[in-house]
């Protein structure tokens, strides 16, 4: 199904930090100098001093009671505010720079992502969520005039819903829509309501999110599980296993422990906090290498032996030089753990809760969406396991997953958010609003429990126009009751009992629970019974009070015997924490950051209200609304200049962003028409020696000679005849006016009526074949000389690429080279060496790339990639000698290929 982006989306400009829009949540301390990121990786000299997860630890405690070292000798020295602040500070420093150097104006406003309410983790508790916003604010003090929180699912409902407008979300008719954001750190899982219209609902721009649920299982987690089934199944007979848990305990107490505090520590603990880290980093590189190895994702697909991926782990994992074992993780291990440990025991029961609570209110109405978010989402069994387990939930559902990075969307679904609160006063959708119903449950003395109807008697909970009677029993608020205007006010109820509570009263306030012993849906933990107060005199009800704050805190009372004339006694209960998105005040901003805080990944999206009204216009443009829907359909060294070139603000920029984009979709229609070209019996060309540099006139000009002598057996270069057919003479002038602007002279270039028209003949170009690298190929066992492996393709603007074909044939392919495959006819044409994937592929945490062909230089060739200021230079005598010597060959006179054919190919996706 094709997405249909609006121009917002692909407008939205998310921050550079070192020249990447999506980083680690990762700090290495140099001395005192804290470096975050990928620079944090790359300069971090011991594994083991690389400090990573450490957000959820941000709400483990009140910040205010944290005291350092000097103080308590058992305590750390960087208390998890203290990184919070330093990976702010410098992430802050680096995307002020970014904006500096882009003419942009510091925010002055910031949202950051949060997870919702903890819940079913052994380190949750009712004050987590309260915790964690102080503590993010005491690490942005002073930066910022508005501090607002959205959680993760939230976002990437609006996302899904007005910035990508999936036609699945977006199309006019109500949805019931299930979101799971799985993580690095937790799974969230929450079910939002739409209108008739397919606007969210619930009064004004206020959403209906009806159940939620977040629970600490995610990435980090599951690279837990790996990694202690690794370590005990290669564990030294004389090694006791009760010593290893009781090391793995401390391990997880103290994983971001500094040099000072593990130089405190006996041998045994150094050593296995080292080894053990060491063994968690190479389970990650593992996993992912494996996960982006799997085409098929059914759940009855023999993996076994699939992508094994060889872990060193010490058999003596307290000796510093201890022997090592290698263990192989593989596909079909990485399954099996996923679905017992994961799905089994953490995520279905989470997905089945949520719905649950959801129930009563949505009244019958079925769920017709799932969508999927979060890095985890690409381990892709998640989707068959719902299907499996939860068909009954689900019957009536659509479940969409993105091809696009998974990093990018909560970001991109913030500043989705800050937009709409230009529009709306500051509101935004889902602000001081509750995720759960509030329900109280009560008991009188030693009496029976009772689930009785409450009367609103405030005037401010009245205006809502229900009679309490349309409340299911024992509920105070519903879900998705706007709380907004109401913080720190009264909000009252009276409710008859049987009986008096003459000696106690013991209450519970559950979310959406009727079930006092439910401890995973029960707000108030700490204290559930209250004492009369000596002289209470009852009436035939009693009143319940409840006065909510800011962060979420909740402080209830009961009074009895008050009526008109008296004020009765009132018995005060300990404070709880609700279940309710932050309450900030109603702003109006100018400028806004948003801030996916992510376990193990961190991205910022900046958005302006001068930004905001440039997008509006854009967005009246047919031309710019064809361009948005482009950017995800087309090839990925096409589709990402496309999407720099709309998402920039600053006029030259953008004209330098334009001729960016213009020559690389003339470059794929060069070295594809090149290509094709070369599978000739009879041909005798050196079109491409004449091609000095890569730019537009040489492209065209390559192009235009190619084309004159057009033949049908030439399908791709027959698809871009009506380029020279019917276009020649406009294209002629935007190339002419191009030169003239590399040359300071003056132009006057239609980029987007020129992009238009080339995205466009480049998507019919591609219509029924697609661009991408085989993966992993070799022989099949038993096979007669037949080889397997996969096909990746490389679509849409930015990694990951999820969409992967299972491949069988005759022709053994490598990892580097680029190919135009059509799946259905099962033929190949190699586009390579003027693109070659991973140059850059090293044993850095450098995301690989795509590069292509630029220039040639003295001794060399250079290669450029198709994300900004990354390039490679290869000659004859380094690791890419035999490439340097295909482009030189080229450089004289095009090469007979051959078309591949014969392949198989299975869409797994």
């Amino acid at each position: 199904m094709s997405l249909k982006k609006l121009p917002f989306i692909s407008s939205v400009q998310l921050a550079r930090i070192d020249d990447s829009q999506v980083i680690p949540t990762a700090l290495f301390y140099e001395g005192k100098k804290a470096h975050v990121g990928r620079d944090a990786r790359d300069k971090c000299t011991s594994p083991e001093l690389l400090i990573e997860d450490f957000k959820i630890e941000l709400g483990n405690n009140d910040p205010d009671r944290l005291v350092s070292r000097s103080s308590l000798s058992n305590a750390a020295r960087r208390t998890p505010v203290g990184l919070a602040k330093d990976f702010f500070e410098e992430a802050l420093r680096k995307i002020n720079g970014w904006l500096a150097s882009q003419g942009l104006a510091v925010p002055t406003r910031i949202l950051i992502a949060e997870p919702l309410s903890l819940g079913g983790s052994e380190l949750a508790a009712e004050s987590w969520l309260a915790h964690y916003r102080k503590s993010i604010k005491k690490a942005l003090y002073g930066k910022f005039e508005e501090i607002d929180f959205m959680p993760e699912p939230f976002a990437v409902f609006q996302y899904y819903r007005y910035g990508l407008r999936h036609p699945s979300v977006a199309e006019q008719r109500k949805h019931v829509a299930l979101v799971l954001d799985f993580g690095g750190g937790t799974f969230d899982v929450s079910v939002v309501e739409t209108t008739k219209a397919g606007d969210i609902s619930g009064g004004g721009v206020n959403s209906r999110p009806l159940g939620a649920t977040s629970i600490q299982v995610g990435g980090f987690y599951i690279n837990r599980i790996l990694a202690e089934e690794l370590l005990f199944s290669v564990l030294g007979p004389r090694i006791e296993k009760a010593q290893v848990r009781k090391s793995l305990t401390f391990f997880y107490q103290n994983k971001n422990a500094d040099e000072e505090d593990i130089a405190d520590w006996s041998q045994d603990k150094r050593t296995f906090f080292r080894h053990y880290k060491r063994l968690l980093q190479d389970v990650e590189r593992a996993k992912i290498s494996i996960c982006n190895s799997i085409a098929n994702w059914n759940l009855a697909a023999d993996l076994s032996g699939i992508a094994p991926y060889p872990i060193s782990i010490p058999v003596d994992p307290f000796t510093e030089n201890a022997a090592r074992a290698s263990k192989r993780l593989d596909a079909a291990k990485i399954k099996a753990i996923y679905t017992e440990n994961i799905w089994n025991a953490k995520l279905k029961e989470a997905v089945s809760r949520t719905i649950d609570r959801a129930k009563d209110e949505l009244g019958g109405q079925e769920i017709t969406v799932v969508l999927l978010s979060g890095g985890s989402s690409n381990i892709r069994w998640l989707r068959s396991l719902l299907e499996r387990d939860l068909k009954s939930h689900l019957q009536s559902a659509q479940i969409l997953e993105l091809s696009e990075n998974f990093s990018e969307i909560v970001a991109k679904g913030l500043a989705t958010e800050c937009a709409r609160r230009y529009y709306t006063g500051g509101q935004g959708d889902f602000r001081a609003v509750t995720y759960n119903r509030l329900c109280l449950l009560l008991r009188s003395d030693d009496g029976e429990l009772e689930l009785k109807h409450f009367r609103p008697i405030s005037e401010n909970l009245k205006q809502e126009g229900r009679d309490a009677k349309e409340y299911e029993e024992a509920v105070l608020l519903p879900a998705a009751r706007s709380l907004r205007g109401l913080m720190g006010q009264a909000l009252r109820w009276k409710v008859k009992l049987a009986k008096p509570p003459k000696a106690n009263l013991s209450y519970y306030f559950m979310r959406s629970s009727f079930d006092p012993d439910d401890l995973d849906s029960r707000h108030n933990v700490v204290q559930t019974r209250i004492p009369t107060p000596k002289g209470a005199v009852f009436q035939q009800g009693i009143e319940i009070e409840l006065v909510v704050r800011e962060d979420g805190t909740a402080e209830p009372a009961f009074y009895y015997g008050k009526d008109n004339r008296r004020e009765g006694t009132r018995a005060v209960g300990e404070p709880f924490y609700m279940d309710m998105t932050f309450a900030a005040e109603e702003v109006p901003g100018e400028t806004y950051l948003g801030f996916d805080f992510g376990t193990s990944t961190s991205a910022c999206s900046f958005v302006s209200s001068s930004d905001i009204q440039w997008i509006e216009e854009r967005s009246k443009s047919a031309d710019w609304l064809e361009l948005a829907e482009l950017v995800n359909e087309l090839p990925y060294p096409v589709a990402a200049p496309l999407a720099r070139y709309m998402s920039e603000k600053d006029s030259q920029r953008r004209l330098d962003r334009g001729r960016d984009a213009i020559e690389a979709m003339l470059t794929l229609m060069a070295y594809t028409t090149l290509a094709e070209y070369s599978t000739l019996e009879k041909q005798n060309s050196a079109h491409f020696k004449g091609m000095a540099h890569r730019s537009a006139g040489p492209l065209w000009a390559i192009l235009k000679n190619c084309l004159k002598a057009s033949r049908s057996e030439l399908p791709y270069s027959t698809s871009l005849l009506p380029l020279t057919q019917k276009n020649l003479t406009a294209i002629d002038n935007w190339i002419d006016q191009i030169a003239n602007s590399k040359h300071g002279r003056g132009s006057n270039i239609d980029y987007v009526s020129f992009l238009s028209l080339l995205g466009n003949t480049l998507a019919k170009t591609f219509g029924d074949s697609c661009l991408g690298v085989f993966e992993g190929v070799t022989p099949k066992r038993f096979g007669q000389g037949r080889f397997k492996g996969l096909f990746r393709e490389l679509k849409g603007p930015s990694q990951t690429f999820i969409h992967v074909h299972e491949y069988e044939g005759y022709q053994a392919f490598s990892d580097e080279d680029v190919y135009i495959v059509q799946p259905k006819t099962g033929v190949a044409l190699s586009l390579s060496p003027w693109y070659i994937w991973g140059l850059n592929n090293s044993n850095t945490y450098d995301e690989i790339d795509l590069f292509e062909y630029d220039t040639s230089k003295t001794g060399g060739f250079v290669f450029k990639a198709v994300q900004p200021n990354l390039e490679c230079t290869i000659s004859a005598s380094g690791n890419f000698g035999e490439t340097a010597g295909a482009i030189s060959a080229l450089r004289e006179r095009e090469q007979k290929r051959e078309l591949v054919r014969d392949l198989t190919f299975s869409n797994l996706d």
